[in-house]
């Protein structure tokens, strides 16, 4: 009897477990959290106002000087001049250079600084603002996410570490589309994580129409593997609606441009894709290894706080099926290895071509730093003494080029003037960046907002001590220059052999070229059609030698443009004409008249 009823009671006492055990996953929170022990280190980030403070800072950093010196050849200025003739022709639909269809980059990037042309007239600071407006809506779009997800510290730290990465700083100053394409993708991945199919493929659309097929292979290499990984379903990445929103904002630019010009469909598939891929012919091949020093970098110095519990890998691998903090971090691994691997084995290979990664290194990082991540062992002093020892080395790097500088590439007198104290301003935030760190990480008293600006410090001063060297690299590699003493001649220009990017731009008009390819103009597609467009009369492209007829007749005064290390067209324009000027990599001979010609 006694044992009936013990095992009565004992029923009695497990029947209310067994029934709040059945209803407890309705009551569970979405995401998981283990238990960590409490510890000075792991102070919260966000029981103050500062980091929003912090993040507008780096923000406005990153504009800082935006159009204070010219253009860059050969990308930003084509890119510009492309932009100013969409605006000067409002032809939103088929880009042009130099008068001729430039079809190797699709129209958002150029529509985009076109429409700021038309407001702030064709200006470096018109031609790089979109790529600034791109890479501050990628932020958004990093704090929106995160904050839901992970809560307010997470949200404002993830945006800061993304604002604070020194390829993301490069590229949302620099007149090319890959801020907006790293926008587009972000965008993709977070929405799909997010459970938005619909708006990932409305943002691959956009990306597509930006930079081509890669916006849309970068979200699917980081999703399909993950996918694989975790056991979700990959037919859940391709809903009907989703792939409909796609061909409704990717396909209408397609086929305006299709119907102009009916060979495109085969150039961007074929040539644009497919060969970049798989062949070497546009010369950007580089060893298997490329990326594998610039990926750190780049997203110095939160590569430190966001790999700092890479030890305790095997914890999320066993955990990747069942828990969701475990799978987070696997997604985030995968937004890196899986379209690292696919950059890797493309043939052609560019720095900027990673810069979709650096949003997962941020969340990774923020993830990390504000406890997100408790099985990692995270908090504010998470590899502490690793960013402090780089940052110590680096920093020493820095300040030693003030004694020692032997570059293995030319420099101008004014760039080898300029890197001295800019390295030292460099080298000195660098080490006091440490510093801070060492100081605001301790266990005994951690200050997390202090801690947190100690990690941006390098990259927000960047613009600002190197205002004099970025003016020193533009006189070098940009022909405003140039263009202003064209311009105070008054003459008409030919290059020969040469097409200086940027000299359009500044001259505002396009400019005819003696050429036997086009390649000069930097253009794929021009280059390919070359004979195509020499046909037409009234095409920029001259036959190669066309320039001594005109230089010996001399219509009208023309300046002259070769290379400045083309020994063999300078010999002779030295016999025919006075040297005007040499600026950059190029020189200028003329203007031509009956009373100049020798």
């Amino acid at each position: 009897m006694t044992s009936v009823k013990r095992r009565c009671r004992s029923r009695c006492r497990r029947c209310p477990r067994r029934r709040s055990s059945s209803r407890l996953p309705l009551r569970l929170p979405q995401r998981l959290r283990l238990p960590v022990p409490s510890s000075p280190s792991h102070a919260p980030l966000g029981a103050y106002v500062r980091l929003p403070a912090v993040l507008l800072a780096a923000a406005l950093a990153l504009a800082y000087n935006l159009g204070g010196y010219p253009l860059l050849e050969p990308d930003e200025g084509r890119n510009a001049e492309v932009a100013r003739e969409i605006a000067a022709t409002n032809d939103y639909v088929l880009p042009r250079l130099n008068g001729l269809p430039y079809l190797d980059k699709p129209v958002v990037y150029f529509g985009a600084a076109a429409a700021v042309m038309e407001v702030l007239g064709p200006t470096e600071t018109a031609a790089r603002l979109p790529a600034y407006l791109f890479t501050l809506a990628t932020i958004v779009v990093v704090v929106w996410f995160a904050r839901r997800r992970w809560g307010n510290d997470a949200g404002w730290l993830a945006g800061l570490a993304l604002a604070t990465m020194p390829l993301v700083l490069a590229y949302a100053r620099t007149t090319i589309m890959d801020s907006a394409l790293s926008f587009c993708t972000t965008l993709a991945i977070l929405a799909f994580w997010d459970g938005r199919p619909v708006l990932a493929w409305a943002a691959m659309g956009l990306g597509a129409i930006t930079k081509g097929p890669v916006a849309i292979l970068v979200p699917l290499v980081t999703l399909i593997p993950y996918a694989l990984l975790t056991g979700a379903k990959i037919r859940r990445l391709f809903p009907l609606a989703g792939l409909g929103i796609f061909v409704l904002v990717a396909l209408p630019w397609f086929i305006a441009v299709s119907h102009r010009v009916p060979d495109f469909p085969h150039y961007v598939f074929v040539r644009e894709t497919f060969e970049r891929v798989t062949t070497r012919s546009f010369h950007r091949t580089a060893p298997f290894w490329y990326y594998l020093p610039i990926v750190p970098v780049a997203a110095f110095p939160w590569t430190v706080p966001a790999l700092g519990r890479l030890k305790n890998w095997r914890f999320t691998w066993l955990a990747r099926r069942v828990n969701p903090q475990a799978q987070e971090s696997v997604l985030l691994a995968s937004w890196v290895l899986g379209p690292l691997l696919f950059f890797t084995l493309n043939q052609s290979k560019l720095p900027q071509y990673v810069l979709p990664l650096m949003p997962a290194f941020a969340l990774a990082a923020a993830r990390v730093l504000t406890r997100e991540a408790p099985e990692l062992g995270g908090g504010i002093g998470v590899a502490r003494r690793t960013y402090v020892a780089l940052a110590g080395v680096l920093g020493l790097a820095l300040v030693s080029l003030t004694i020692w500088l032997h570059p293995p590439f030319a420099l101008t007198p004014a760039e080898r003037a300029a890197i001295p104290p800019t390295a030292l301003a460099l080298g000195i935030v660098l080490l006091a960046s440490g510093a801070i760190v060492w100081h605001a990480g301790r266990a005994q008293r951690p200050r997390p907002a202090l801690l947190v600006l100690g990690y941006a410090l390098i990259v927000m001063a960047t613009p600002i001590v190197s205002r004099r060297l970025m003016a020193a690299v533009g006189e070098d590699r940009s022909s405003a220059r140039l263009a202003q003493v064209i311009q105070n001649s008054g003459a008409d220009v030919l290059g020969v052999g040469a097409f200086p990017t940027s000299l359009p731009f500044y001259l505002r008009r396009p400019i005819p070229v003696a050429t036997a390819t086009g390649r000069e103009l930097t253009s794929t597609y021009i280059a390919d059609h070359y004979d195509q467009f020499r046909a037409d009369s009234a095409s920029p492209l001259a036959p190669q030698d066309s320039w001594r007829e005109r230089a010996a007749r001399c219509p009208t005064p023309t300046v002259f443009v070769v290379r400045a290390g083309d020994k063999r067209l300078r010999a002779a324009f030295d016999s025919l004409l006075t040297l005007l000027a040499v600026e950059g990599h190029y020189a200028a001979y003329g203007p031509c008249a009956a009373s100049s010609a020798r």
